[in-house]
């Protein structure tokens, strides 16, 4: 049976965050297969790697709606909302490249290490208060403290903002307890206003933010409308946070269970950032790139999409492609082939390299002032919030022991 006349597979939020599990499901065989989404959205998941890298560069698989076929508009409520709808994420050449061009000034080398010495001090605060302690839940305590005092100090949020602030992008990415439609639209407006009054502020005075940045790079040439500068701040903000929370709680986990690759980072921290690309590689902060909508027939694999069908990217599933990942299960240091966890194409988060920065200062100083880590509860008793476009764990409860170095210290 091809796959275009196979039946349609239903997918569960589980099953996308767990590359073995789906591929089992899926199987090996084809590098596409037709499902349906966890909200029942039908779908072209695309699990190959090198199909996977060619469909997220090809121009003729569009991120607007406006190609999508009549039959997905219940699925695609973002794209009603005028607030999220305006961000470079849901649009295409050209405007994309000039959403892109504007914003992606705050990402540049030379403002990454500026930010490193305030990354080593916010590392550094951090790790000292779960030292004394001897015990942290790295997600609550480590995890999303440190992206997002890093980030809200780097666009000026003020302290007194940032507990909401960060109530609002669990809401976003499909974090809280209850994430209908109203509850991310409520969020996307709270954004949406919150940035406004931000956005004022610094045009009245300017300091030495990143949004005053990139207010002085609008004058005399406003290449983005006032909306469309707030959507795509916004994007920033969040993105930065979520894919650097996620990295280093998974990251720990991974570390973790794997003692001889762990140890093997200890004997030579300059083995740092390939751990960091491993650990993106077997448990990517986004799993899942959906709204790929086919503007012509394309061929992914045996299969040809028609006009107006949707495509969604599995990066679980394509960093475990055991044609360019060979024993995929296998956390490996060594391995030379670049994964895919910050996607491809013109649609490569922008955020990789904070977050790379953010790894790098983080892990490095965490192996160097412990020198034993342990989960405090049993692995089978951890769990992750009910999200396919995210994997984040709910805890991760550890016991530290300093070395005697920084114990000293």
């Amino acid at each position: 049976m091809s796959a275009e006349d196979a039946p349609r597979v239903p997918l569960e939020a589980t099953e996308l965050t767990d590359p073995p599990k789906l591929l089992a499901k899926l199987g090996t065989d084809r590098p596409i297969h037709k499902v349906s989404m966890p909200d029942g959205m039908p779908a072209w998941l695309v699990t190959g790697y090198r199909e996977a890298r060619r469909a997220l560069s090809d121009p003729r698989l569009a991120r607007s709606d406006k190609v999508a076929d009549p039959t997905l508009k219940p699925y695609l409520a973002l794209y009603n909302d005028d607030f999220f709808r305006h961000s470079m994420v849901f649009n295409d050449r050209p405007d994309h490249t000039r959403m892109k061009k504007l914003v992606s000034q705050a990402f540049t080398p030379r403002y990454m290490e500026n930010l490193r010495p305030r990354v080593q001090e916010i590392t550094d605060r951090l790790l000292a208060a779960v030292a004394a302690a001897g015990t942290a839940e790295v997600v609550e305590d480590l995890a999303i403290p440190l992206p997002n005092e890093v980030i809200c100090e780097w666009f000026g949020v003020p302290m007194s903002d940032r507990a909401e602030f960060r109530e609002y992008c669990g809401i976003v990415t499909g974090l809280g307890e209850v994430t209908d439609q109203n509850d991310i639209f409520q969020a996307g407006r709270w954004f949406d206003d919150y940035l406004t009054k931000l956005i004022a502020q610094r045009k009245e005075t300017a300091g030495e933010d990143m949004i005053s940045a990139i207010l002085s790079g609008q004058e005399g040439n406003a290449t983005l409308s006032d909306i469309e500068l707030r959507s795509n701040i916004f994007l920033m903000l969040i993105g930065s946070v979520e894919t650097a929370v996620n990295m280093i709680a998974n990251g720990i986990l991974a570390l973790l269970r794997n003692p001889e690759q762990l140890a093997k980072l200890r004997a030579n921290p300059d083995l740092v950032p390939k751990a960091i690309e491993e650990i993106l590689r077997v448990d990517p902060p986004v799993v899942t790139v959906t709204y790929h909508f086919a503007k012509a027939e394309v061929t992914i694999g045996d299969v040809t999409v028609q006009p107006g069908e949707h495509v969604a990217i599995s990066l679980t599933a394509t960093n475990y492609d055991a044609r360019d990942f060979p024993e995929p299960g296998k956390f490996d240091l060594e391995r030379q082939t670049p994964h895919l966890a910050f996607s491809h194409g013109i649609h490569f988060c922008l955020g990789a390299p904070l977050a790379r920065l953010e790894g790098e200062i983080f892990f490095k100083s965490l192996l160097a002032k412990f020198s034993d880590i342990q989960l405090a509860i049993p692995e089978s008793s951890l769990g992750w919030k009910p999200s396919y476009f995210v994997h984040r764990l709910n805890e991760l409860p550890i016991r530290l022991t300093e070395t005697s170095a920084a114990a000293a210290a």
